[in-house]
């Protein structure tokens, strides 16, 4: 099975549905002005990309392109010194389905989880970063996280990956989303345990502060 389109696909996901068809990530390079984040005007861009591929044909079912919904503005990552280099403001790292068959995606370099209409490819909502959908409660927020997952308890499980240079660590969340009153809540986190008195359980800084 491959990507279509003359695209390769990207190691972060590759997720079997029930259907026999298979969502992956990809990086997609596009040419772009980054002027408005303090790079080069001719930049490059490394957007993420969702497939989904039926994997008997390899014919592409579904494809969304980051850069048409979410702004490079939206990166807590700067460009790259090296005006060469792609400037990787998205990182998507994982997709799942949810309960409704829409699909649920994470992107490190954001700090955000996303919510795509499987139909329209539009954005739904926002977990956590600059343009966040949901009130956050304490312990929620989350930096450069991975795996995105939806549980049967309508909960969903984030890999916090914590602080790069700062002495907050990794851990595991269990949140619960509010979609009515758009709130998410801490169910439970799991910590090192011989670390875990380095911090309060399930503080993090506010959004603003990183």
């Amino acid at each position: 099975m491959r990507a279509g389109g003359g695209y390769l696909a990207d190691l972060h996901e590759l997720l079997i549905t029930g259907e026999d068809t298979a969502l992956i990530t990809i990086y997609g390079l596009v040419p772009y002005d980054l002027s408005s984040v303090g790079g080069p005007e001719d930049g490059v861009v490394a957007e993420g990309i969702v497939q989904e591929v039926d994997i008997e044909t390899g014919e592409v079912l579904f494809e969304w392109h980051s850069l048409e919904h979410v702004g490079i503005e939206e990166s807590y990552f700067p460009p790259p010194e090296d005006p060469a280099e792609p400037f990787d403001y998205f990182h998507i790292n994982s997709i799942d389905v949810d309960h409704d068959e829409n699909l649920i995606i994470s992107a490190r370099k954001t700090s955000a989880t996303y919510k795509i209409d499987r139909q329209t490819g539009d954005v739904l909502w926002r977990l956590d970063g600059k343009r966040g959908d949901f009130q956050m409660g304490p312990g929620t927020l989350t930096r450069y996280q991975h795996d995105a997952r939806r549980l049967p308890d309508e909960t969903l499980t984030i890999f916090d990956n914590g602080e790069e240079g700062e002495s907050e660590m990794s851990r595991a969340i269990i949140v619960r989303l509010d979609e009515a009153a758009m709130r998410a809540s801490l169910v439970r986190e799991y910590v090192h345990t011989g670390r875990a008195a380095l911090r309060h359980p399930g503080q993090r800084a506010d959004p603003a502060q990183r």
